[in-house]
């Protein structure tokens, strides 16, 4: 039985970035026993002040996966559960992601501060959205038809000023909604195009029409790279230089 998810993601580097090449990192996952599954998508965008940031953005987006869909797999198979995730969780994957990076600097012998990296978290079950987010980036998602961004990204005074995952005692932003229709996440260099930050909303015809790209797809691999093409094209160039990454979701 096939999933009942259509998925798409990629993260491309910035064309000054040279050698350390695209420090932002993203996964998709569907989970799946059964009848019952759960969409799982986590992203991360390493801090370009930092030496380690690339490795510390993957670090955080496979760690958050692997535990993510570890649990729900065991859970999927408890049918007596009601509940498949909540912001508990988010809060100990987010930790645990923490405790990571931080164990990695400590065996590279380098400052916390060379792995800086923000992270964004989107658990999606029949019953619920949950989101976690700690720094900049978004995650934009559609329901009964409308475009919101539930948790609205951290802007500091200071450009290029964000929180990190490894910060200590930094606030994790989360949220507990509906089951999306859609979703899309995406690193602080695409945030200019989908944000509207006067209205504090998306703009919903740049998503829905990224969304419509996806459902109109038959072949996912060409979607994947005509997605990284077009991230990569003067239309997204002219406004922004950084690394980028998106990932989009939507039902069936």
């Amino acid at each position: 039985m096939p999933n009942s998810w259509k998925t798409v993601s990629a993260a491309v580097a910035g064309p000054k970035k040279g050698e350390r090449g695209c420090q932002d990192a993203v996964s998709v996952r569907v989970v799946r026993c059964g009848a019952r599954e759960a969409l799982v998508i986590a992203l991360a965008d390493g801090a370009g002040s930092a030496r380690c940031g690339g490795d510390a953005a993957r670090l955080i987006v496979r760690k958050m996966t692997e535990r993510v869909v570890r649990r729900l797999r065991w859970r999927l198979q408890q049918e007596t559960r009601p509940e498949l995730w909540n912001l508990e969780d988010m809060a100990l994957t987010f930790q645990a992601a923490r405790e990571s990076v931080v164990l990695a600097a400590q065996r590279h012998g380098d400052p916390l501060r060379e792995w800086g990296s923000t992270g964004l978290l989107a658990v999606v079950t029949a019953e619920a959205t949950i989101l976690a987010q700690m720094g900049d980036g978004a995650i934009c998602l559609r329901h009964a038809g409308r475009w919101s961004c539930p948790i609205w990204p951290n802007l500091d005074e200071y450009v290029n000023i964000t929180t990190f995952v490894t910060h200590a005692h930094a606030p994790l932003q989360t949220h507990l909604g509906p089951p999306a229709e859609a979703l899309l996440l995406l690193s602080d260099g695409l945030q200019s195009l989908v944000l509207d930050y006067q209205a504090g909303q998306p703009h919903a015809p740049f998503c829905q029409g990224v969304i419509a790209e996806l459902g109109k797809s038959t072949d996912s691999r060409k979607l994947q790279r005509d997605l990284a093409t077009w991230l990569s094209s003067d239309a997204i160039r002219t406004r922004s230089d950084d690394d980028i990454s998106l990932a989009m979701a939507m039902q069936r």
